[in-house]
């Protein structure tokens, strides 16, 4: 069975452990079986499904690299329907990963997702602690990173 397509701006509804949670589709990553996605904030019910628009409207709280395709044809993601993106919740360019080695850091990678250039930093600037995650997660991974409200400013 062929892995179903997966257009810019589709919105999916995420079972979370106490309610549910929405993504935003925002564009295919590079070299990769994924999509990147934008990862709304809140926890909502099955009434708030009539509202999708407005929770679309908000401002992410990151980006991340998911297998969409895949998570809709194990139906761990309900599509909700195609949705303009905000303007200002474009995808980024850059984000940033850990370099660890065994159990040490090593340093920050920030990685150009168009060229996937690395430019390792020991230290963040304010604004690199701002990027988003540059790593393919689970829907799990994504269900806690919801459900704690996690942020990129929080990962340290």
């Amino acid at each position: 069975m062929r892995l179903p397509k997966v257009d810019y701006g589709e919105a999916f509804q995420v079972s979370l452990t106490n309610g549910y949670g929405f993504v935003q589709c925002v564009r295919e990553a590079t070299k990769t079986e994924c999509e990147i996605i934008r990862v709304l904030p809140g926890i909502y019910g099955e009434k708030d499904n009539h509202s999708i628009e407005k929770i679309i409207e908000k401002k992410e709280l990151f980006f991340l690299q998911l297998p969409v395709k895949h998570a809709i044809k194990q139906k761990l993601l309900r599509p909700m329907g195609k949705f303009p993106v905000p303007l200002d919740s474009k995808a980024p360019r850059f984000f940033r990963t850990e370099h660890i080695i065994g159990t040490e850091f090593v340093s920050w990678h920030i990685v150009d997702s168009e060229t996937l250039q690395i430019r390792p930093v020991k230290y963040l600037s304010p604004e690199e602690k701002k990027l988003s995650e540059w790593d393919i997660i689970s829907i799990p991974d994504l269900v806690e990173k919801i459900e704690t409200s996690w942020t990129p400013e929080n990962w340290i």
